[in-house]
């Protein structure tokens, strides 16, 4: 029998020097892009309300003792505070102690967890699609969803959110040849579960349906749950320790927080997160589309499993329940972005004399006309609006920045379209350098939040 069996033999062995040296240097370059843009402009707008009271619950722990333990249990003007587990407040403590509180600085740790979060996806695609290609394109696609940048940059926690959700999926891959990996997944969850517990949950869940479809000999493995376990202490001691001290009240502001709206809203969640989804992550929806279908075509497969359980199962809980909140839908945009890499990569296998889907180029065309249009109107109404003094120099600069970039998306998805036309695969390289560039304008600007004049 092979000794590459055996899951105690090396794993690095299975693989090529050079493919070793490849995987180092895209996980470097996809850091590397991904703190330009998520870590840049972080100081421009002004913090949030819910911002602001993260940022007042990591100044009270800030001025507690480490030795004394206080910080395990966070405050709020004095009171205890339960909606945010301790973690993700104490490692924003860690960059802020007790220096002045800055909107840069509070979103700081967010922002690098965020982009860790855009390698890890990738050693994700790796491990299901085993190829380079598709495993670079889905980590591109993620880091380039509007809402990543765009929620992640925050100082909600949602970049540590995201950075826990996808370890804890690329260990549970890991572990499916090497038991070693479950204590990696406990530990994964523990940090889950610390910082958003109702997201660990939901995220728990998924996991067991896709290790039950996909695994199902881990489920039945003692040192499968054994690692797990232990991974998993430190979460259930700080729960138990909170449970002790404040009762069942903790555990309903924990978990149930997000149900006060009663499920009355159950309707409005059944359209609002779809509605997200539409309204935010153009142009990728019409390449995750085609990806589903080619998934839906593929269940024997691993990487057909995960995408569609990742997909189906936590997205389909998310928009069934009357959640209050966008942040619990971020884990659900690596799913998107693992079906928009396979079909990009599934494009350039086709045969010779098979077009590409007229409904990618007519869409992106489309697409690109309305931005123009805006981007037009916006040129157009400059003369009027300084003939009747309505522009300021602040107002006339920030209208020239949203014309910039109105102009650098209409042009990445009008020649696009052009390559798709012509049949060209380029038009991947093009659409994914042009919308990098396109988003560091945004978020240079201050339309990153969406609270601007036009819109």
């Amino acid at each position: 029998m092979n000794s590459k069996t055996f899951t105690w033999y090396p794993l690095k062995s299975l693989h090529p020097r050079s493919d070793t040296w490849l995987n180092l240097y895209s996980w470097v370059g996809l850091l590397a892009i991904a703190l330009i843009l998520l870590g840049s402009n972080l100081n421009s707008p002004p913090l949030l309300d819910p911002e602001r009271i993260i940022g007042q619950l990591v100044t009270e722990m800030a001025q507690t003792s480490f030795l004394s333990g206080d910080w395990l249990f966070p405050t709020l003007e004095g009171q205890p505070y339960h909606q945010h587990p301790v973690l993700g407040l104490f490692l924003l403590t860690l960059t802020n102690g007790q220096e002045e509180l800055t909107p840069g600085s509070l979103r700081l740790v967010g922002a690098i967890f965020a982009s860790l979060s855009v390698p890890l996806l990738y050693a994700v695609a790796r491990e299901i699609f085993v190829l380079w290609r598709p495993a670079i394109l889905s980590a591109l696609v993620y880091l380039m969803l509007f809402p990543i940048v765009r929620w992640s940059r925050l100082a909600m926690l949602d970049g540590i959110v995201l950075f826990w959700s996808i370890l804890t999926v690329l260990c549970v891959l890991r572990c499916r040849r090497d038991f070693r990996w479950s204590l990696g997944v406990g530990l994964s969850l523990s940090g889950l579960f610390l910082t958003q517990g109702l997201i660990a949950c939901l995220f728990t869940i998924t996991l067991i349906v896709f290790l039950a479809w996909d695994t199902p000999r881990l489920l039945s493995s003692v040192y499968f749950w054994m690692g797990v376990s232990l991974g998993i202490l430190p979460a259930l001691t700080w729960y138990w320790m909170e449970w002790l001290v404040y009762g069942s009240p903790f555990l309903n502001e924990i978990f149930f927080h997000s149900f006060q709206g009663g499920w009355q809203n159950f309707f409005v969640s059944l359209t609002y997160y779809p509605l997200a989804i539409i309204k935010y992550c153009w142009p990728w929806l019409i390449f995750t589309s085609y990806g589903i279908r080619l998934t839906w075509q593929s269940p024997n497969w691993g990487w057909a499993k995960l995408i569609l359980v990742w997909g189906a199962c936590y997205g389909g809980i998310i928009m069934l329940l009357p959640l209050d909140s966008m942040s619990y839908l971020l884990p659900f945009y690596p799913a998107l972005a693992l079906a928009s890499g396979i079909i990009f990569h599934e494009v350039n296998h086709w045969p010779d004399d098979l077009a590409y889907p007229k409904s990618w180029w007519m869409t992106l065309l489309s697409l690109s006309g309305i931005v123009s249009i805006v981007s037009l109107y916006i040129i157009l109404d400059f003369p009027f609006a300084l003939v009747l003094n309505e522009f300021d120099l602040t107002r006339l600069s920030e209208s020239l920045s949203l014309v910039l970039t109105l102009i650098s998306v209409g042009l990445t998805w009008g020649v696009t379209a052009t390559l798709i036309i012509r049949r060209n695969s380029q038009f991947i390289t093009v659409l994914l350098w042009g919308m990098y560039v396109s988003l560091l304008l945004v978020i240079g600007s201050p339309y990153w939040m969406g609270n601007n004049v036009y819109f």
